[in-house]
């Protein structure tokens, strides 16, 4: 059996969040709205219900996403549905999650210029500088430094956002 898939149009309700793993694998969250509209009384359209996703994606479109897209976006959105689960606390909770196979800006109401990125992007690029300037003490260390995780405005948070 696989996942849901989901696809539509979604607009970005923050900057995707790029981060490298210790091994230097790239990944990028991105929050979701997706929104729906109904005619109102008098035959106007109007905001009806929304849908908040997180999504995520891995590697090279993790870069892509990170170097393309921002805050405000519409965009065009396709992956797989999931259920992520933790517990904090001792109480454990759950929430509607994205796997996101491809995701572009929806061109409605813009204008985009392609470009093909190669096999490395630049954030790949930086994270290995930056684990080769650490040293071999504290690259073994995924707390040392900015470049394991953490962000230099005041770091990751990875509590969900309710």
């Amino acid at each position: 059996m696989s996942l849901p898939q989901l696809s539509g149009v979604a607009r970005l309700i923050e900057d995707p969040e790029l981060r490298f793993s210790a091994s230097g694998s790239a990944v990028v969250k991105v929050r979701l709205a997706f929104n729906s509209w109904k005619k109102d009384q008098s035959g106007q359209w109007v905001d009806d219900a929304t849908f908040f996703v997180r999504g995520t994606a891995f590697g090279q479109a993790a870069e892509n996403v990170a170097a393309s897209l921002q805050r405000g976006m519409e965009v065009m959105v396709v992956g797989r549905m999931k259920t992520e689960s933790w517990e904090k606390n001792g109480e454990k909770r759950s929430e509607a999650a994205l796997l996101v196979d491809s995701i572009g800006p929806s061109l409605r109401f813009a204008t985009a210029q392609v470009e093909k990125s190669g096999g490395q992007g630049q954030g790949r690029q930086e994270f290995q500088q930056a684990r080769q300037a650490q040293g071999a003490a504290s690259a073994e260390d995924p707390w040392a430094s900015s470049a394991s995780g953490q962000s230099q405005a005041g770091g990751w948070n990875d509590d969900p956002p309710f």
